[in-house]
């Protein structure tokens, strides 16, 4: 009852920490939106994702907070960016977990020999990482661009043209608040943290083996990574499958005894979900009554 409480409280910042990121990209574009409804839409997006096929949760929580909101295009995109830059936070998880994971698959011969080229990596990624992003506010900067994409947008008749320069003229909005797309990275990666942890713990209590958090990380990330791939409702099964045989590749530990850590994981989280069903339901029951 403890370890369901904890992870309960766990999955209760993590959506915290998932409304208030979205919410950062939303109120770029549309300050009317408060983080009390973007909470609320969030939380019943994760709900649906739990329950229904692929990205369900996220046309849902999308079409959910547009109503009665302008800008219906801005706070489409404010969703997908939100997407793009977690997979990018978890691109970036990766790519610093790496020496550990050729140590894994005995690999680290290939370039780290000593930890001194272990902090030339972590060095030259860091300088990588940190130039790309200059580099985009760069772009959003420019004026040229920003010029030659309303020109296009212009100059094209064609319907699926003009909407694509449209959509990329909207990404210029966040030009000016580059410190909230800063601050979502931040919490993006703090919540893979927390995922990670969660299991961590679940796995400590329930196998008593301790493969540290870098493991559980690891494993979490590249699971997140596959389940955008829709293959069943909440991708419930293949999310087991794919953290078990990582965390056996990463520890040499019996495939069937981590995929029970994260059905337990999951289990836990669809408890924590089940109110936002009756949410939904109870707002396309509200939203019928009204068209009444």
């Amino acid at each position: 009852l403890v370890l369901v409480i904890k992870i309960i409280l766990l999955c209760f910042i993590i959506m915290i920490l998932g409304a208030l990121k979205w919410f950062l990209l939303l109120n770029i574009q549309n300050t009317k939106i408060t983080f009390i409804r973007t909470l609320e839409s969030c939380y019943l997006g994760y709900a649906l994702n739990y329950y229904l096929f692929g990205f369900a949760g996220d046309v849902i929580k999308t079409l959910y907070i547009s109503k009665n909101n302008e800008n219906k295009t801005g706070i489409a995109l404010s969703v997908i960016l939100d997407r793009v830059i977690g997979l990018i936070c978890m691109g970036i998880i990766i790519l610093y977990s790496m020496p550990v994971i050729l140590n894994v698959f005995n690999l680290s011969e290939i370039y780290i020999k000593n930890y001194k080229s272990i902090y030339f990596y972590y060095f030259v990624l860091s300088f990588l990482i940190i130039f790309l992003i200059l580099f985009i506010k760069k772009i959003l900067n420019s004026v040229r661009i920003k010029n030659f994409i309303i020109n296009s947008s212009k100059k094209y008749k064609n319907r699926i043209i003009k909407t694509m320069f449209n959509i990329i003229d909207v990404f210029f909005m966040y030009k000016n608040n580059y410190q909230n797309i800063i601050l979502n990275i931040i919490i993006s990666i703090s919540i893979q943290i927390i995922i990670a942890f969660s299991l961590y713990i679940i796995s400590i209590k329930t196998l008593i083996v301790d493969l540290g958090l870098i493991s559980h990380t690891i494993s979490s990330v590249v699971v997140q990574i596959l389940g955008i791939i829709p293959i069943s409702p909440g991708n419930i099964g293949v999310g087991e499958a794919a953290f078990s045989q990582i965390m056996y590749y990463m520890s040499g530990y019996k495939v069937l005894e981590f995929a029970s850590v994260y059905f337990i994981y999951r289990l836990i989280n669809m408890v924590f979900a089940l109110p936002g069903m009756f949410v939904y339901f109870f707002s396309i029951k509200r939203g019928l009554n009204n068209d009444k």
